[in-house]
């Protein structure tokens, strides 16, 4: 995946032993799959890709290998979600969007390519019905 105009973003995860910065997107992707809605504890996770040869990381975290072709990190002390590679994205980082130090640096979302999979309720949220 090739991707677009980047900006630097630096962003922590909740009890601040993890900290990062990353060249990022402008534009968070939406996800509600089952996943994504139970990793995040909420309706859906919205994702930041980055480049992940940019990425600087402060403190320790732990993954798990969430799918046959992801693996998620997260915060060894306060368990929050901060980062998700894919296999097949060897460069890109989809880093957490509330982890953001300065959520206004995403400018926008989209959906992701799996929305006809979300639940219906998902679905009346994000269309704000």
């Amino acid at each position: 995946m090739a991707l677009g105009a980047l900006h630097d973003v630096t962003g922590r995860c909740a009890c601040g032993q993890v900290s990062y910065c990353c060249a990022v997107e402008s534009q968070a992707v939406l996800c509600a799959c089952d996943l994504c809605r139970r990793n995040s504890g909420s309706a859906f996770q919205a994702w930041v890709d980055g480049r992940r040869a940019s990425l600087i990381l402060t403190g320790e975290t732990s993954q798990w290998a969430s799918s046959d072709h992801a693996t998620r990190h997260f915060c060894t002390s306060c368990g929050s979600a901060l980062f998700l590679f894919e296999r097949d994205e060897p460069d890109v980082v989809e880093i957490a969007a509330g982890t953001l130090d300065e959520p206004h640096a995403v400018s926008s979302s989209r959906l992701s390519s799996r929305y006809r999979d979300w639940p219906e309720w998902t679905k009346t949220v994000v269309a704000g019905r």
